[in-house]
């Protein structure tokens, strides 16, 4: 619909603006005011930052976040 259309720009919009985001590392989707992030996190604080953005744009229903973080990806070496 337009309003979720409307949540997934304001999201975009926030992450760009935000300078502890780096908004490439994500892709958000919309559907019936919830907002579903998938991405790649640097840290834990951009993690938390990502998260309360869209938590904060008006008449979202619910979060649902897939972010992984950098260190859980790199391979441990013995």
């Amino acid at each position: 619909s337009a309003k979720d259309v409307l949540i997934t720009s304001q999201l975009r919009v926030a992450m760009i603006e935000n300078k502890k985001i780096k908004s490439v590392n994500y892709n958000i989707d919309t559907y019936k005011k919830k907002i579903y992030i998938y991405g790649i996190a640097q840290n834990k604080e951009e993690r938390s930052e990502v998260i309360n953005e869209a938590k904060e744009i008006l008449d979202v229903k619910d979060v649902i976040a897939s972010i992984l973080l950098l260190e859980d990806l790199r391979i441990q070496r013995d």
